[in-house]
């Protein structure tokens, strides 16, 4: 009977030796991206050794795939000979292009393909969702938003859903999906409201009566804030003060999505962090804020609408940053 041979033990001293003497652009596929970066320089930073690109001159975004021409320099690169591919020269780096099909949907403006949208959870599971493509608006990946239900679990059954910054309609409409009993979105860039008018008509006809349960407001969520903290007022008003404010219906706990264009987490934060203190205030009891940011937001600031962020209910899903909290 013959001996099992034990798996060979990863020895990062000997893949250095094997490097060794071998150029970078053999090995990189082998190695992690600390690693390439360790050994060829952040994106701008200097570096000594860069590719010739094909007019014989240093190449130094030839590891950008979405760079110009990157398959046909890349291909001339690798033609090259020994130290021929390489220039001896300490060279500035320019900034690295992030590559198109990389880039966040929202991170600019103006149109783009359309791309496809599903519900991926409860009774509405597989329904797809109209998104016209505007950079705009950033609707939250499939993979993020199935993380955000996973955590809530069986949070969404019985409660009311408030979308802040509603967009496609897709958060509120899973909440819906998952046992939601009504759903408040609010959205003030009229073309996206459009849209989400048309997928609650759809939705309506998959599920008869589900429109009568969505309240859709076309109008800005911070204003939409302030007018919502000016009913706590004992002030008499007249009857257009009091036809102007906001009320949110308190007889069921609420379900908050906040998930703003990344850059408000940065330029209105302060705005942002008030609109969730004027919510947080007034939300029933066992009332839940899931809420999305990219890694320029430190989560830890939500401690200052004196609530607690259970570890187990943040997560990670690069670019995006998720969390949880209960009230």
């Amino acid at each position: 009977m013959s001996k099992k041979k034990s798996p060979p033990q990863f020895n990062p001293a000997a893949l250095d030796e094997l490097a060794s003497g071998v150029d970078e652009k053999t090995v990189a596929p082998y190695l992690s991206s600390a690693e390439i970066y360790r050994r060829l320089g952040k994106p701008g930073q200097r570096k000594e050794r860069v590719f010739y690109d094909a007019q014989g001159g240093p190449d130094a975004d030839l590891w950008n795939k979405g760079s110009k021409n990157f398959k046909e320099r890349r291909r001339a690169a690798m033609n090259k000979k020994g130290e021929e591919r390489w220039v001896e020269a300490t060279v500035e780096l320019a900034p690295r292009e992030r590559s198109k099909r990389n880039k966040n949907v929202g991170s600019e403006p103006g149109e783009r393909d359309a791309v496809g949208l599903r519900i991926i959870g409860g009774a509405l599971r597989g329904t797809k969702l109209e998104y016209g493509g505007d950079r705009r608006v950033r609707p939250m990946k499939d993979r993020v938003r199935e993380a955000i239900f996973n955590l809530l679990g069986e949070t969404p059954k019985g409660k009311r859903a408030i979308d802040l910054f509603t967009g496609t309609g897709a958060l509120a409409f899973e909440a819906l999906s998952r046992g939601a009993v009504a759903a408040t979105m609010i959205e003030v860039h009229f073309p996206t409201a459009r849209v989400t008018r048309r997928n609650i008509a759809t939705l309506e006809k998959k599920s008869p009566g589900l429109s009568s349960k969505i309240e859709l407001l076309t109008t800005d969520v911070y204003f939409w804030a302030r007018r919502l903290a000016a009913t706590d007022s004992d002030q008499p008003t007249s009857p257009v003060e009091t036809s102007s404010r906001a009320a949110l219906p308190r007889d069921v706990p609420w379900l908050v999505f906040c998930s703003p264009p990344y850059d408000f987490w940065v330029d209105r934060k302060d705005e942002t962090l008030n609109l969730l203190r004027v919510l947080r205030d007034r939300a029933p009891q066992g009332s839940a804020f899931a809420i999305e940011a990219d890694d320029r937001f430190d989560f830890d600031e939500l401690k200052t609408l004196d609530v607690e962020l259970p570890p187990k209910k943040r997560r990670s899903y690069p670019p995006a940053e998720v969390a949880i909290f209960f009230v």
